[in-house]
């Protein structure tokens, strides 16, 4: 790409767009199709009255992209639309609180009459298994046409389609050099050629850039472009560390939402909650003097494709029989309260004494000391709005070697609705040992241990010995520790072998309840 077509789609150059909105004025996919703007972070389908639902694996790979891409161009208009399911996972509680809070009404779902009812004209062809995959799901959002896969070219001709635009030797840089001033400039997202169905939905509804290249020049062009803190919903390349683009992601002010296996967002975003209350009241006790106090946070809460998938029903996680035993701390991104906010709701009805707070880094996953600071006070307002929607008062940070840069945890800290941060340095989370610094009068506490298999002193045992030799006093920021237990190796269960451990002054508190309790009465 030449210097000059550089600036061009460079997003601090002009192109005529408003911060935040994204869509050029000579393009408005929502709008084309009736909908008003919603006050929201981010775009938001409008709501469903009767989905016809397809168990996922009824339908083949060029099937499942036809049929999200029609959700996509349906969830605009609102009424009609279709859900994919997956029973197995949190997409039938997502389904059924669908019908039982909110008034929806299913029906077994036909693929090619669903098309026929929804009016689209015609399609977009693409070839499996080649970036014009990617390709033809951002022009569906563009032409209001499907996505179509060559093999099923015939049944759409038979179907009343027509051709609108051939894309199969088209790829990703093709689509961002030709339509970039048509698409939105505040969401990417970034989805392999060989996933046919997940986000393509929200992609479409969206008028949204589909993109993958590992971690390549254009990759950086492409999150260069977006808006100041613009997300970047999906997953790239981790094959060298997940820093090797969210690094790149954080330097030009863009955050990310690990979001590639995620379902039916087109349809859970048509759901709108302005606030949403956490059931479980946060209490913080009369400090014991001769005590220790504790929480334990689970990592990854800002993966939003898990909290829709198998966290809510695996029984490592939130699906455990064995929660409700004692106060937990749970991450979540603070985006559901506009992408899936009837799930947001169910994890907090089904909280028996369970707390939660932002995952990584805030408002989504980035290296606050990388981010511009314009870019960073974008992102704690926007982030400050949706915690308090949320009832959320505690984020947690990943970073590389920040925790004592209070400038950076003043962007955060001077938010009313942010009673404090858990600070988890990048390599290892617990580096810091349970260091507090403070902020605008607010504690940043770093962790003191770790549960994360393979590591040394993160095993129960190392675990339970720290806690129960720990400082007793409240009054001292070393009277508090924060444990994180890593998701993807350790369980509720392997929590509870350490709790079962704990010496009767070490006191299990939910992670908001430690913040609140340290800055009112560990003060420096």
């Amino acid at each position: 790409m030449s210097d000059r077509s550089r600036r061009t789609l460079s997003r601090r150059s002009a192109l005529g767009l408003t911060a935040g909105l994204g869509l050029a004025a000579t393009v408005s996919p929502s709008l084309a199709f009736g909908a008003a703007p919603a006050p929201s972070a981010y775009p938001k389908g409008q709501r469903p009255r009767v989905l016809n639902v397809f168990a996922e694996d009824s339908l083949s790979l060029p099937e499942r992209t036809l049929a999200t891409t029609l959700q996509g161009l349906m969830a605009r208009r609102g009424g009609e639309s279709l859900y994919l399911n997956l029973p197995t996972l949190g997409y039938q509680h997502w389904l059924d609180g669908l019908v039982s809070q909110y008034g929806v009404r299913v029906r077994p779902g036909d693929l090619w009459n669903t098309v026929k009812r929804s009016g689209v004209p015609g399609y977009v062809l693409f070839r499996a298994g080649t970036p014009s995959v990617n390709v033809a799901t951002t022009l569906a959002g563009v032409t209001g046409a499907v996505a179509i896969e060559e093999s099923l070219e015939p049944l759409a001709i038979r179907n009343g389609l027509r051709k609108v635009l051939d894309v199969r030797d088209k790829d990703d840089r093709w689509v961002f050099e030709t339509y970039w001033p048509r698409l939105r400039h505040d969401v990417a997202v970034e989805q392999r050629a060989d996933i046919p169905e997940r986000l393509r939905d929200y992609v479409t509804m969206t008028g949204s850039l589909a993109f993958f290249d590992g971690n390549s020049e254009f990759r950086a062009e492409v999150v260069d472009a977006l808006d100041d803190d613009g997300t970047v919903i999906g997953w790239g390349d981790a094959s060298a560390g997940e820093d090797a683009f969210i690094g790149v992601n954080s330097a030009t002010g863009v955050k990310a939402l690990p979001a590639d296996h995620a379902r039916n967002l087109s349809v859970l975003s048509g759901i709108r909650e302005d606030r949403l209350r956490q059931h479980v009241p946060a209490q913080a006790p009369t400090p014991d003097p001769d005590a220790h106090y504790v929480t334990f946070l689970i990592t990854d809460g800002d993966n939003i494709q898990w909290a829709l998938g198998d966290f809510p029903t695996d029984p490592r996680w939130f699906g455990s029989p064995r929660r409700g035993e004692v106060d937990l701390g749970w991450g979540i991104s603070p985006s559901l309260i506009d992408l899936a906010p009837s799930v947001m709701r169910w994890f907090y009805d089904q909280s028996r004494k369970d707390r939660w707070v932002v995952g990584p880094s805030g408002g989504g996953y980035m290296y606050p000391s990388r981010y511009p600071a314009a870019a960073l006070d974008k992102h704690t307002a926007s982030l400050a709005r949706a915690m308090g929607r949320a009832d959320l008062s505690v984020a947690q940070i990943i970073d590389f070697d920040a925790f004592e840069n209070t400038r950076l945890w003043s962007s955060y800290l001077k938010r009313p609705e942010i009673d404090g941060l858990i600070y988890l340095e990048y390599s290892r989370y617990d580096g810091l040992k349970g260091k507090v610094v403070w902020s605008e009068g607010k504690p940043v506490i770093s962790a003191r241990t770790m549960l994360w298999e393979g590591l040394d002193g993160a095993d129960e045992a190392s675990v339970t010995a720290e806690l129960n030799a720990a400082t007793r006093n409240p009054h001292s920021t070393a009277g508090y520790s924060v444990v994180v237990w890593h998701a993807w190796s350790k369980s509720v269960d392997n929590v509870l072998s350490v709790v079962d451990g704990l010496a009767p002054h070490v006191k299990v508190i939910p992670p908001d309840t430690l913040v609140h309790m340290l800055g009112k009465h560990a003060k420096p």
